[in-house]
């Protein structure tokens, strides 16, 4: 391997959907972001950061693992990044564990999802969307290998360029 010295550091919440309701909470909109977190001081923060933005949520705690995490990289001189995620408790949300939050989805306007969580959790997400007539959104991020059933689930998809040059 190689080392190579970087010029800033910086620690702070995110991860997509958690940035995504954040942003939404802090336009006014009625917010609730459905995960799994370990209980760790990263659970602390996500949680503190959601209530600062107007975001309501329903965490599963879990304190077997550890809240997830991501490491990105960005090259100064051209922006480009590289992300690297440890998703932690959220690789542990199951279809059971949205099967009993369907209420919530079903009084969901837009239902937003993504893939740093199993697929198999995401598609009983958007099935349960789906059948209440609810707008659904997927981010095929990290990119990853879909059934096909999941693209007839979804009113839109957002992938990057990467995501897109794996999906076509």
């Amino acid at each position: 391997g190689e080392t190579i010295l970087g010029n800033s550091f910086k620690l702070g919440p995110g991860g997509k959907g958690s940035n995504q309701a954040v942003a939404a909470g802090k336009l006014g909109a009625d917010i609730t972001f459905l995960t799994r977190l370990g209980v760790d001081a990263f659970a602390d923060m996500a949680k503190q950061t959601w209530r600062d933005a107007g975001v309501k949520s329903a965490v599963i705690d879990t304190p077997a693992s550890y809240t997830g995490a991501a490491y990105i990289f960005v090259e100064e001189g051209t922006g480009n990044n590289a992300i690297i995620v440890s998703p932690g408790a959220a690789m542990l949300i199951s279809p059971d564990d949205i099967e009993a939050h369907a209420e919530l989805i079903r009084s969901a306007g837009v239902f937003v999802t993504q893939l740093e969580q199993p697929i198999d959790a995401a598609l009983k997400a958007l099935e349960i969307a789906r059948g209440a007539g609810v707008t659904t959104i997927l981010n095929p991020a990290p990119a990853a290998s879909l059934p096909d059933r999941i693209y007839t689930l979804c009113d839109y998809i957002t992938p990057n360029e990467t995501e897109a040059e794996g999906l076509t």
